[in-house]
């Protein structure tokens, strides 16, 4: 804008001084034709008077033809003087760059580490003590899939995960029991049960430490999940279905149904 504003000023200004010259021109040529015509009038008083005709027609001629060229170089310079050029347009402004996508960084989590895992709360049903079964807790990490089992089986490259953890079981029939579990998770695919998104779930854990305060054998899990969002702001809950066994040394849980609920957690 501001380089449209100096180019009009400029403009303006050649009009004004080119008007000036021409102006100037126009009266030193008029004091030339006035003071030529006054010496011709001279001459042709003096031809009449000395009636000399041929030098009469002559010098009124050249009176005449002087008048005429003086009228048309007064018209000319009296014609208004030409238009300003038009002001430049100014180049429009080539569009905006598309917005380049920027892919959001993964969270850093709760304490900034970036890690992945997960936290579980179960209840197995035993038929045994006041709430007829036992409950238990278990905080895991959660790997990715580092052997590529994923697309072998015609899964995505990120369908299976693994975890490593430990927990604790109390309950029916004086269960005491602190596991150490390892196992993995499966996601199905999408379309299995309409867009809903679902899981298998299993592993194998060990007391390290229970019922006559010595350790335990070897015990399972399997389930079958889908995750769901209860609005906790931590993603997506699992809510899982199966069967857990925990052996404690003489206590166990038996082959029997459990009931879980997994919140994955970014730590």
């Amino acid at each position: 804008m501001k380089k449209l504003v100096a180019l009009l000023v400029v403009a303006a200004f050649v009009v004004s001084l080119v008007g000036e010259v021409l102006a100037q021109n126009f009266e030193e040529e008029a004091a030339k034709v006035r003071a030529y015509l006054k010496v011709i009038d001279a001459k042709i008083k003096d031809a009449r008077a000395k009636k000399q005709t041929a030098r009469l027609k002559k010098l009124q001629a050249e009176k005449a033809a002087t008048l005429a060229r003086w009228n048309k170089l007064k018209a000319s310079m009296e014609a208004a003087p030409p238009p300003p050029p038009p002001a430049p347009v100014a180049p429009v402004p080539p569009p905006p760059p598309a917005p380049v996508a920027v892919k959001p960084a993964a969270p850093a989590g709760l304490f900034g580490m970036g890690l992945n895992t997960v936290l579980t709360g179960a209840y197995v049903n035993t038929g045994k003590g006041t709430i007829s079964g036992s409950v238990g807790a278990l905080g895991s990490l959660v790997l990715d899939d580092f052997v590529g089992l994923g697309p072998m089986i015609g899964l995505s490259a990120n369908a299976i995960k693994y975890t490593v953890g430990a927990g604790a079981y109390y309950g029916g029939g004086g269960l005491k029991a602190i596991p150490v579990r390892a196992g993995g998770i499966i996601t199905l695919p999408a379309d299995l049960l309409g867009g809903l998104e679902s899981y298998l779930a299993g592993g194998l854990n060990y007391v390290v430490y229970g019922n006559g305060q010595t350790t335990g054998k070897i015990g399972g899990d399997a389930a079958f999940g889908i995750n769901v969002d209860l609005g906790l702001g931590l993603g997506k809950t699992g809510i899982e279905l199966g069967t857990t066994v925990v052996r404690s040394n003489t206590v166990s849980t038996g082959l029997t149904f459990s009931f879980a609920v997994s919140q994955p957690i970014v730590l």
